[in-house]
């Protein structure tokens, strides 16, 4: 039986093991065949010019499913996805109904048949996400579940915390933390600062994410737990990280896109589709964190990809709630505003995320024969503008609306099957 499928001729392939010229021959299984110049198939597609690389993994997704099925779905968020090149995402669990239990992880694990990409169903640390009583993690463990998350304050409840890490590490899973503001920024709208004040808005200190993360930091090292903080957005706070990662505790962080490309100059003009949680910060913050990046002082680029109703990002930006689009973006945006290579950018948003979320095995990694055929084709220097309205999530509200980007991506394969030609969806 031929297992010549397709094969994807005139690109530059980038892995890990570095740059090459080559085909690239999927066969009927959905695996690579075989990488070789001159190579023939039932289907050609020509990518001379573009990139061919293993799909992107993003390690923080909010895909609002189940409860607010209005904003999002997980079949409309990996739609999005998947044009963004994304082919695995983690699906975070604080949806208005929580994942705390067994019982709505098989839930999940249904409703996922929807998907046009890998989601890995995490759980939450404590039941409906309240940082009070454990959540039955032992019983989503069972089930599959190799990832839980919570978002921690920093008043929440170490004990607690402590106790799901020391689980944690005997079920091998990974712990997920997001850091959400607490009383020194309820109601906070903006990073504290002059322009907060300039503009009559109650601002959140960056300094409670450096507590936080401290805090976190060294529970992770008292009880030996796998850690992955997200969406860190004060080089400080990366600073703190890096010291315990080099004492040997096992943590890791991400930064979004939007933290190391857009500051809070721009909330200058009350749009909603600034408001995002951590708040932007300063032009001297992105510049730090840009050049953490670049001295390989992060270990992932994740989106925090969250949805609402359209008409809840454009109330009054005191009303709206926090949150961006950011699966059509994040490649772009890592071209556009980080001066590091594309082999770093795909480490950042592809190879090391798949390693911490442990889907080595078939996301990320060399472009080999008998590898899943989960691969991302890309034109880095194609240039566009970023408009939400014709991206595929139900949300429209991008932070980077009207913007111009560079990096396109034209091709997504999830196990083989192109679902993304030319840039549009084949679904």
């Amino acid at each position: 039986m031929s297992m010549s499928k397709i094969v994807f001729k005139g690109g530059t392939i980038i892995d890990k093991s570095g740059e090459r010229q080559a085909d690239v021959l999927i066969g009927d299984d959905g695996k690579i065949a075989e990488i070789s110049e001159g190579l023939s198939a039932e289907k050609t597609i020509n990518i001379e010019g573009q990139i061919i690389s293993s799909g992107l993994v993003d390690l923080n997704a909010h895909l609002s499913e189940p409860g607010d099925e209005e904003a999002e779905t997980i079949e409309t968020a990996t739609r999005s996805a998947v044009k963004g090149g994304y082919t695995a995402v983690i699906a975070m669990p604080n949806t208005l109904i929580p994942n705390d239990t067994a019982e709505t992880v098989r839930s999940l694990i249904t409703l996922k048949e929807s998907s046009l990409c890998h989601v890995e169903i995490a759980g939450a640390i404590t039941t409906g996400n309240q940082g009070e009583e454990m959540a039955p993690i032992a019983e989503m463990a069972s089930l599959g579940v190799r990832h839980f998350s919570e978002y921690i304050s920093i008043e929440k409840n170490d004990p607690t915390i402590r106790r799901a890490m020391e689980y944690s590490r005997m079920l091998g899973v990974t712990l997920h933390f997001g850091l959400s503001g607490g009383a020194l920024s309820e109601n906070g709208q903006m990073n504290e600062g002059a322009i907060s004040s300039q503009l009559g808005l109650k601002g959140i200190p960056k300094e409670n994410e450096e507590i936080t993360v401290f805090r976190l930091c060294k529970l992770a090292e008292i009880t030996g737990a796998r850690v992955h903080l997200q969406q860190l957005s004060n080089t400080k706070s990366v600073e703190i990280v890096n010291k315990a990662q080099s004492e040997g505790v096992k943590v890791t962080c991400e930064v979004s896109p939007h933290h190391f490309a857009l500051d809070e100059t721009l909330i200058q003009s009350f749009e909603g589709r600034y408001k995002v949680f951590p708040p932007l910060l300063t032009q001297n913050d992105v510049i730090l964190m840009q050049r953490s990046i670049k001295e390989r002082r992060i270990d992932a680029i994740a989106t925090g990809h969250r949805a609402h109703e359209n008409y809840l990002k454009e109330l009054p930006f005191q009303q709206c709630p926090f949150g961006t689009i950011g699966f059509e973006t994040a490649l772009a945006a890592a071209i556009t505003y980080l001066d590091i290579s594309l082999s770093e950018i795909l480490n950042l948003l592809s190879w090391r995320p798949a390693e911490i979320a442990g889907l080595g095995n078939s996301h990320g990694g060399e472009l080999v024969p008998g590898r899943p055929g989960n691969l991302i084709v890309f034109d880095p220097s194609s240039t566009w503008i970023a408009k939400g309205s014709e991206m595929a999530s139900k949300c429209s509200s991008s932070a980077f609306e009207g913007l111009e980007m560079k990096g396109l991506v034209s091709h997504t394969l999830v196990n083989g099957e192109v679902v993304v030609i030319g840039g549009e969806l084949q679904k």
